[in-house]
């Protein structure tokens, strides 16, 4: 019987029967400057696509900003008008009040005079009725009598409301004619005054 190789003699045959190509080591060429241009590139248009993406979402929320600052003004402008409104709602029923316990009580009317706007003037002239314009007249008397008329007729008419109205509309102005019933009172109430006729003392300029 032959006796099998040992350890040592059968690498020394495996070296040996190795062809000269199977010890050739594949190695990897390194990279060319084209490629590391094109990687470049790519890595560039991914950076652009994720810019774009958040130039977008930055305008969405830009204009989302602007439609809120936008209702925000709409919304204080609102709330400003329900506020004026409110307030002429709140006088006008204050005028109401005061003439329906004059009318239930048959007692002096109390008047929030000096009238401060077209407003007051409109709700006035409805207040005034057949069976109010006597006591209309003696509020409006109380206050003319105090002093002079060119003073007191601003406790009855505010200084706005007496640049922007005369008697017969004349020169730009309104008309007090506007309001029939609060004007009969007034020209009334004028001419009880000593020394006054019933259109003395009312300017028509």
């Amino acid at each position: 019987m032959s006796e099998e190789p040992t350890t040592s003699q059968k690498l020394t045959q495996f070296v040996f029967s190795l062809e000269e190509d199977d010890l050739v080591i594949e190695t990897r060429p390194p990279p060319t400057i084209k490629d590391q241009l094109t990687e470049i590139c790519q890595k560039i248009r991914f950076l652009e696509t994720v810019l774009e993406a958040n130039t977008k979402k930055l305008a969405k929320t830009a204009e989302i900003s602007q439609k809120v600052r936008s209702l925000e003004t709409v919304m204080e402008a609102n709330t400003k008008q329900l506020a004026e409104t409110t307030n002429q709602v709140a006088r006008m029923m204050a005028l109401l009040e005061i003439f329906v316990k004059g009318k239930a009580k048959n007692v002096a009317v109390e008047v929030a005079f000096p009238d401060t706007s077209e407003e007051d003037l409109v709700a006035l002239d409805q207040n005034i009725s057949s069976g109010s314009q006597e006591r209309y007249m003696e509020a409006i008397t109380k206050i003319l009598k105090s002093n002079h008329l060119s003073k007191t007729i601003k406790g009855v008419l505010s200084e706005t409301l007496l640049c922007a109205y005369n008697i017969d509309g004349l020169n730009g102005k309104k008309s007090l004619k506007a309001f029939p019933k609060f004007f009969s009172v007034l020209i009334e109430s004028i001419s009880t005054l000593e020394g006054l006729g019933p259109r003395t003392g009312m300017c028509k300029k």
